[in-house]
């Protein structure tokens, strides 16, 4: 037996009451788990690409923070001690590890997903292999974030230099500073051989050292597009999912209350059913869905 069901709590501190609803075939059943599973397979990118972002942020907001922080110790009597630095330092490299983890993740990821689901052979994985390759051949932040995560996991911290100075204006009697965030050339060139020939005179070009958060502006915009292209190599598919299950299920939706399919029944020996296991509609992602393909914007 399967069922569509209604879940609802409207009194706080009580159980959860669970309304069961129409009868579904069993082939309506089979066609709602490969829904919500190909509606799941975006989500899972899309966590993907969260996790990028939060890291993004998260590293944008501790060198601000850190910045702050200095500046202000910079005009107290004590002034900036070697461990401020050391602490900037060493909180600084763990988040940009993070940061170029997780794009390196998502790219990955993203690049098994079409091979796993529709073969290394197909239209999809060798249009998203073509994306990925314009990416690299027109994006120095891509190519170079891309090989230095390798660098990270078998050399050493990719942030060499974290440079910090003020200037007292004493015109308006304000402090103003400087954090740097640098990339050392020469280190990156001579720890490491794994850079290709490409990504190498992209490092030869640049000064002894150049900055990080443009690169890091560069890229994070670059996996944006790059996941929208993962959007629209799988719309059909995305397409068909939800349309599947909203014509299901919107007939049945109440706000504030919970749709799930019921199935794996158990019942006593009257026939009576007293447990059940739960299929959850990701409605949320079905709503993105329909905002972003649907309403055709996002072609």
């Amino acid at each position: 037996m399967y069922r569509l069901a209604r879940i609802s709590n409207d009194t706080p501190g009580e159980a959860s009451k669970i309304e069961m609803l129409d009868h579904l075939t069993k082939e309506q059943f089979k066609k709602c788990e490969e829904s919500i599973a190909t509606i799941e397979e975006l989500n899972h990118i899309i966590r993907l690409l969260d996790f990028a972002e939060i890291n993004e942020k998260d590293l944008r907001n501790f060198f601000q923070s850190a910045f702050e922080n200095l500046l202000f110790k910079s005009t107290s009597w004590n002034g900036i001690k070697r461990n401020d630095s050391a602490e900037v330092f060493l909180n600084g490299n763990r988040l940009f590890l993070n940061y170029i983890s997780s794009i390196r993740i998502f790219i990955d990821h993203s690049e098994v997903f079409f091979n796993r689901k529709y073969g290394n052979k197909s239209p999809q994985f060798l249009e998203f292999k073509k994306i990925l390759s314009i990416f690299y051949d027109n994006s120095f932040a891509y190519r170079f974030f891309y090989k230095l995560r390798n660098y990270a996991l078998h050399v050493g911290l990719p942030i060499h230099s974290m440079q910090f100075s003020s200037k007292h204006d004493r015109e308006n009697g304000k402090i103003h500073g400087e954090l740097e965030v640098m990339f050392d050339r020469d280190k990156l060139l001579s720890n490491f051989d794994g850079w290709g020939v490409v990504v190498k005179e992209d490092l030869q070009k640049k000064g002894n050292r150049f900055e990080i958060m443009p690169l890091v502006s560069e890229i994070s915009q670059n996996i944006r597009e790059i996941e929208r292209n993962v959007e629209l190599l799988h719309k059909e598919e995305l397409i068909a999912a939800t349309n599947f299950i909203t014509d299901l299920t919107q007939h049945q939706q109440k706000e504030g209350h919970e749709l799930v399919i019921a199935y794996n029944f158990t019942e006593t020996e009257e026939g009576i059913p007293v447990s059940h296991q739960s299929l959850l509609i990701p409605f949320e992602t079905i709503e993105l869905i329909n905002n972003k393909l649907l309403s055709n914007n996002l072609s």
